[in-house]
C-alpha cells in the first residue's frame, strides 16, 4: 500500500507515533535527514528512509502533492517545522499538516507557514499533570479503560440509505447497541460539520448521511457497522 501520511523527524515522539500508525494498520512513511535516527527507527521495524527535507523534488519523490494525505513535523527544532511546513503546503493546498513546536512561541509562526494544527507537548503534559493533581482517580481510569486499550480506534459511521437508523434516535440507537464501545455522537451534514455530543443532552434524531463517531476496538467498531447497515431494526 502508498503511505497515507507522512512522519518527519525520526525521534522518539515520532516513533511512538509511527508505532500507533502501524498498530491501526495504516500506510506511513517515516522520514529524516539524519542516517543514525533512520537508522534507529528500521531496528523497530519501521518504514523510514533517508530525506533531504529542505529539497522540492525529495519532498515530491515521498509522494507530497500526490499520495501523501497529512504531513506530521516532528523535527525536534522548531526551525526545520517551520520550513518543511512552508514547503509542504507550497506543493500542495489541500494537505494536511500537524506540527509540534518546543517553544510556545513558535505556535504562530507555524500556522502562519501552513499548519492546520499545532501540538505543544508541555501543554499537554502540563494538563495531564494538573489532572493528576486535581482528580487522580479519573485519570486512573481512563488511563485503564481508554488509554490502557492497545487497539483503540476512532471510526466515522455514514448512516447509508437503506438503513434501519433512518428516523430512529440516538437514544433508541443505544438501546439496540451490543458492541462495547462510546458513542461520541454524531454529525448531522445538514447543520453542518460540528459534532453533537452525545453528552449535551440532545437526542438527536438520526437521518440518511448523518455520520456517527466512535471509539473502542476495531472488531467492536466493525459489528457496529454491520448494525447500522442493516436494512432492518434487530
Amino acid at each position: 500500500m502508498r503511505p497515507r501520511f507522512a512522519l518527519f523527524g525520526c525521534n522518539p515522539l515520532a516513533i511512538e507515533v509511527a508505532r500507533c500508525l502501524a498498530m491501526a494498520g495504516t500506510p506511513f512513511v517515516m522520514l529524516d535527514g539524519d542516517p543514525a535516527r533512520v537508522e534507529a527507527a528500521q531496528k523497530e521495524n519501521l518504514a523510514a528512509r533517508l530525506i533531504d527535507y529542505t529539497d522540492d523534488d525529495a519532498l515530491r519523490g515521498v509522494g507530497i502533492g500526490d499520495a501523501i494525505e497529512s504531513v506530521f513535523c516532528l523535527f525536534t527544532e522548531d526551525s526545520e517545522n517551520v520550513f518543511l511546513a512552508i514547503s509542504a503546503r507550497a506543493l500542495d493546498p489541500q494537505l494536511r499538516i500537524v506540527a509540534v513546536c518546543q517553544a510556545p512561541e513558535a505556535a504562530s509562526k507555524l500556522l502562519a507557514a501552513g499548519a492546520d494544527k499545532v501540538v505543544d507537548p508541555y501543554e499537554i503534559s502540563g494538563a495531564r499533570v494538573h489532572e493528576l493533581i486535581q482528580r487522580p482517580e479519573v485519570v486512573d481510569l481512563l488511563e485503564q479503560t481508554v488509554f490502557g486499550v492497545q487497539d483503540l480506534n476512532v471510526a466515522e459511521i455514514t448512516i447509508p440509505r437503506h438503513s434501519w437508523v433512518h428516523g430512529v434516535h440516538l437514544s433508541g440507537l443505544r438501546k439496540a447497541m451490543t458492541q462495547n464501545l462510546i458513542l461520541l455522537g454524531v454529525v448531522d451534514l445538514e447543520r453542518g460539520r460540528d459534532l453533537i455530543f452525545s453528552t449535551r443532552g440532545i437526542d438527536h434524531k438520526l437521518d440518511y448521511e448523518d455520520v456517527l463517531v466512535v471509539i473502542g476496538a476495531r472488531s467492536e467498531i466493525d459489528g457496529f457497522r454491520d448494525l447500522i447497515e442493516r436494512a432492518t431494526s434487530p
